[in-house]
């Protein structure tokens, strides 16, 4: 007699088991070209570029404040200036009548350094850009003798606006020659060092751009830039970023599950020490294998939920939770068949989504996964919701709000990653976390990579295991183990000096049963686990005389 538990599982979670190991941390690289990122060229970058930094421009009343820092990485960088100076160029769009006298002015508006010598305080000058609508902010010369690798140098200047309200600048890094640049004893810079614009010629001059053209004055907004990205990502804390995470059961996850949450937080908090925040602290059926008051654990996901209902939830959550960084992974249950959705309707929910989490905060970054799907679901309809998502991401970016696609699907193997074909197993768990902390390390300069991904763990050993024996049928049944794909049961005849045989498998029920025992005879039985292709050990080997 075989006796089975139907279930109907809607995105309810998976379970998962505990894994022993320490996720090496990884320096932050970015990789992705500016050009795909945000869809217009820049220049390839130099050797001698400082490697990192930060932009941010704060309207104050009638003035702006700039402030740009950077940092070189390695003493190479600083000698690849090659006795140049390194001048720092802000092309300043502004909106506004054309004519000098509508323009800024750099009257009584000295700069200020950190991290350099008193005596090379850098000059500033302002003047006329490439057009009747821009301003060239040119900030130098830093000599190089004065940088070290590693440390932190700031310059700041305070500019009184004129009529033209600025709406945007584009950044430039500059090494040019020093001699031209240098301050004369006075500490007066030249006067063929403010003429000119960021094109200005000559074979000693060389520009790297660092900060997108479309980022605006917008209160106190910033931007962080790398040298070998050429571009510029959206500024987030170093510390205490709030995170929130909106999804389905695969990031609920089940009592007993890690969930991908876990290990992205395990990776993000040694150095950057985020804030997760949500409504709800525990998976949609319990505790998880860490208990939740050990890691940063909350989130806002629900077992079973369809984009089209998270959609009521956002302006509540947004002011509750104030995030700067919005997770999401949202899709699956919108094409099931019982919600009568289509791939259109779950983009057109998630773009909803996203413009009132925008519209919460114009300077929230969102992350929207584009999911690989429930199993009874076709692929060529995920393949459609990943376009329209990338659609989404590419219609919702701003200059402060980047929208970056995480690639959930290529990859994805569900006899590795899944344990019902759906819901992840700790395999999986590892894979939709390295997919996020990846996409926040590149596209965000936030957090560190997540370096190499373990392999799946051997699942626990099945627990309390027993057996009943009676009219000649075997009943054992025992504890659920997390994220199990099948359990397998092993069954010898001992009195008859038989061997363990495999005598039961491919099934996720908590019990098992067989007829036909030979009455009086002894049986011993034990029961394993299986999750990513590998097998638990065997449970303590039990005992049972037919009767």
């Amino acid at each position: 007699m075989t006796i089975a538990i139907v279930a109907v599982v809607v995105l309810l979670g998976g379970i998962a088991v505990v894994l022993v190991r320490t996720l090496g941390d990884e320096p932050t690289r970015p990789v992705e070209a500016a050009s795909k990122r945000y869809g217009f060229a820049t220049d390839d970058g130099a050797a001698w570029a400082p490697e990192a930094g930060q932009l941010t421009m704060t309207e104050q009343g009638r003035s702006h404040r700039i402030g740009i820092s950077f940092r070189f990485r390695t003493a190479d960088a600083i000698e690849r200036l090659d006795g140049h100076g390194l001048e720092l160029r802000l092309t300043v769009r502004t909106v506004g009548p054309c004519g000098a006298a509508k323009r800024w002015t750099g009257a009584d508006s000295p700069t200020r350094s950190t991290g350099l010598p008193d005596d090379t305080q850098p000059y500033l000058a302002i003047g006329e850009g490439q057009t009747c609508t821009e301003t060239l902010v040119r900030i130098g010369a830093l000599r190089p003798e004065h940088f070290s690798p590693g440390r932190d140098y700031t310059v700041t200047a305070k500019l009184p606006a004129g009529p033209a309200a600025a709406s945007g600048a584009t950044l430039a890094i500059a090494r040019r020659d020093r001699v031209e640049c240098d301050t004369s004893a006075e500490g007066v810079a030249p006067a063929n060092c403010a003429v000119g614009t960021v094109a200005s010629g000559g074979e000693n001059v060389e520009e790297l751009v660092s900060a997108d053209r479309g980022w605006a004055f917008s209160g106190s907004g910033c931007r962080r830039w790398y040298a070998d990205a050429t571009t510029s990502f959206p500024c987030l804390p170093d510390q205490g970023a709030r995170i929130m995470t909106l999804g389905d059961s695969i990031t609920s996850g089940a009592i007993g599950d890690h969930t991908w949450r876990y290990w992205a937080w395990r990776k993000l908090d040694p150095a950057s020490r985020p804030t997760w925040v949500g409504s709800k602290t525990e998976t949609w059926t319990g505790d998880y294998a860490v208990p939740h008051t050990q890691w940063g654990s909350r989130h806002d996901s629900q077992a079973g939920v369809a984009a089209s209902t998270v959609v009521g939830w956002v302006p509540d959550l947004m002011r509750s939770e104030r995030p700067d960084l919005v997770l999401i992974d949202l899709g699956t249950n919108d094409t099931l068949s019982i919600q009568g959705s289509t791939a259109a309707d779950a983009a057109a929910s998630l773009d909803r989504i996203v413009a009132e989490v925008q519209e919460a905060n114009p300077r929230a970054q969102i992350l929207l996964g584009q999911p690989d799907g429930h199993r009874e679901v076709a692929p060529s309809v995920m393949a459609e919701l990943a376009v329209r998502l990338a659609g989404v991401a590419q219609a919702r970016t701003t200059s402060d709000s980047l929208v970056s696609v995480v690639d959930l699907r290529s990859g994805w193997n569900r006899e590795l990653h899944t344990w019902d074909g759906t819901h992840p197993t700790q395999a999986g768990e590892f894979f939709i976390a390295s997919r996020f902390v990846n996409q926040l390390a590149h596209s965000y300069a936030y957090g560190r990579e997540f370096g190499s991904i373990p392999g799946p763990p051997v699942p626990a050993t099945p627990k309390d295991v027993k057996a009943l024996a009676q009219n000649g049928a075997l009943l054992v049944a025992w504890q659920r183990v997390p994220q199990t794909a099948e359990y397998r049961i092993y069954l010898r005849d001992s009195t008859a000096g038989g061997e363990f045989e495999l005598a039961g498998q491919g099934s996720r029920d908590l019990q098992w049963g067989r007829q036909g025992l030979i009455l009086g005879h002894q049986y011993d039985y034990y029961v394993t686990a299986v999750s990513s292709g590998r097998e638990s050990p065997p449970s303590t080997i039990g005992s049972v005389r037919a009767v």
